[in-house]
């Protein structure tokens, strides 16, 4: 367990915050904590996947399946088979997908936005990307970062740039293990993504895509819209970044998701 660092807030029935690939933890708690309270009946642990932010990556580790069993053994210890809800971003969504698959019975519902679903960069239907230029600007620091910024997001704006800063560039600049640069198409993708999301209906999720995500697309995902429980919504002016380009949309459909559960776990 202590191989995985994390941070937990409040407590309560617990919510796991997974981040997406080469970020960390602040990530997802610069978009997710502020939408709590101190009455809040929910724990959150925001969690760094191993080999990224401050989590050690175990020699034994291989593929993606066996990051998922490292993450499923963390949530295991910390759990302690409470019942619980997930979130997760591009990678970290994968994650989610396979945590869904293998503690099925313990999962409450999961909130996911852009999700992988095909590993491989060569199976995927993206979209074009596109930047809608809100206003001009001029970066006085972290100029090295604005071209990913430009490639990254679509809305652009001071106000996008700075949540870039204060979200993304923490897990940028830590970097990754080197397990991640060097790791092959065929061990990042699960060994049974062919039937990664046929269970899925049994469990409530929400999942937020972006129009103009030209990492994961969106087209693919769609096809969760055909489950039971499932609630997909295609956000314009929103690219692989959605929490920054559409931050208030974000904030609306998690914190509905989110009031869903509460008189399950009050």
């Amino acid at each position: 367990m202590n191989t995985i660092h994390y941070k937990e807030f409040g407590v309560g029935a617990p919510i796991y915050f997974i981040h997406g690939s080469g970020l960390d933890l602040e990530s997802m708690i610069y978009f997710y904590e502020g939408l709590f309270d101190s009455k809040s009946c929910f724990s959150r642990v925001y969690l760094d996947i191993p080999g990224m932010g401050e989590s050690i990556i175990n020699q034994r580790v291989k593929n993606s399946d066996d990051i998922l069993l490292e993450i499923k053994k963390f949530i295991d210890c910390h759990s302690k088979g409470r019942p619980i809800i997930l979130c997760g971003h591009s990678y970290g969504g994968y994650i989610c997908l396979g945590l869904v698959r293998i503690l099925l019975s313990q999962i409450s519902g999961f909130f996911l936005t852009c999700p992988v679903i095909r590993a491989r960069k060569d199976d995927r239907s993206l979209a074009k990307h596109k930047n809608i230029v809100e206003e001009r600007i001029n970066p006085n620091y972290n100029q090295e970062f604005f071209s990913d910024y430009l490639n990254m997001n679509v809305r652009i704006s001071e106000h996008s740039w700075f949540d870039y800063q204060q979200s993304i560039l923490p897990g940028l600049k830590k970097g990754i293990n080197t397990f991640w640069k060097d790791i092959q198409d065929v061990d990042y993708m699960f060994s049974f993504e062919n039937i990664l999301i046929d269970d899925i209906s049994e469990v409530k999720g929400n999942i937020l895509l972006g129009k103009f995500d030209q990492i994961v697309g969106f087209s693919d995902q769609e096809q969760l819209m055909n489950k039971e429980n499932m609630e997909v919504y295609v956000l314009d002016e929103a690219g692989h970044n959605l929490p920054i380009d559409v931050k208030d949309e974000l904030n609306k459909h998690f914190l509905r998701f989110i009031r869903s559960f509460t008189d399950d776990f009050v």
